[in-house]
């Protein structure tokens, strides 16, 4: 093959690439905010918020493969250097992140979340905690962090909030009533769903990353001297 027509086809490849990047930037972004505007976001800790950091990549990742399709069909070099030092970053960037939220985050974030619904069933009557642990328990149809029975622990006599009810204004006393799911559980079904495509997402645009900046390296090597990019 010629060498402009393997430039070429090169510079093709690596345009696909791009979108595909581009692509998955907006996956990541949606998922991330999916994430960070759920009720889950609020009883999670800065360091297990993974929502938040999908959210800053993606919208970096958006804005930078945007600029390199301009600069690509502009055709000029200085951004693949620009663009290459970009995307050497972004890799470290995401094996560190994909090992950091990888060791054992689903453990961190439940223990977050019950340390967050236990200062929760700890309210007056009338404190913005019982709403918030109301909206919570009938959201994802569950009672008490771990059990129902942990709403005993929490008053003086064994009360069980309407929130548990399955219908409305229920007698509370009666188990079969309520919920006997727990929260946790049911909390951490929607965690494992959203950690589990943004995860995907961030693992396929890993593996992307080194094809991408082989790529972007040999057209370096080539724009200044193939006739293709002149």
């Amino acid at each position: 093959m010629e060498p402009g027509r393997c430039t070429f086809g090169c510079a093709i490849l690596h345009l696909f690439i791009n979108v595909l990047l581009l692509i998955l930037g907006m996956c990541l972004l949606g998922f991330g905010l999916a994430e960070e505007t759920t009720q889950l976001s609020a009883l999670i800790s800065e360091e297990t918020r993974i929502g938040s950091v999908a959210v800053v990549i993606g919208v970096i990742l958006i804005v930078v493969t945007t600029l390199n399709c301009c600069f690509t069909i502009d055709g000029s070099s200085v951004f693949y250097y620009i663009y290459a030092g970009f995307l050497v970053l972004l890799f470290t960037a995401m094996v560190a992140l994909l090992i950091k939220y990888g060791l054992d985050c689903g453990t961190k974030v439940r223990n977050d979340i019950r340390a967050s619904m236990r200062q929760m069933m700890h309210y007056d009557p009338d404190s913005p905690g019982k709403t918030r642990m109301d909206f919570i328990q009938q959201m994802f149809q569950c009672c008490g962090i771990d059990s129902y029975r942990d709403w005993y622990n929490v008053t003086e006599n064994p009360y069980i909030p309407e929130s548990c009810c399955i219908k409305p204004e229920c007698d509370t006393f009666n188990l079969q009533n309520i919920y006997r799911e727990d929260c946790v559980t049911n909390m951490m079904k929607s965690v494992n769903v959203l950690f589990t495509r943004i995860t995907a997402i961030g693992i396929t645009i890993t593996i992307f990353l080194p094809i991408q900046i082989t790529i972007v390296i040999f057209i370096i090597r080539c724009v200044k001297y193939d006739p293709v990019f002149q």
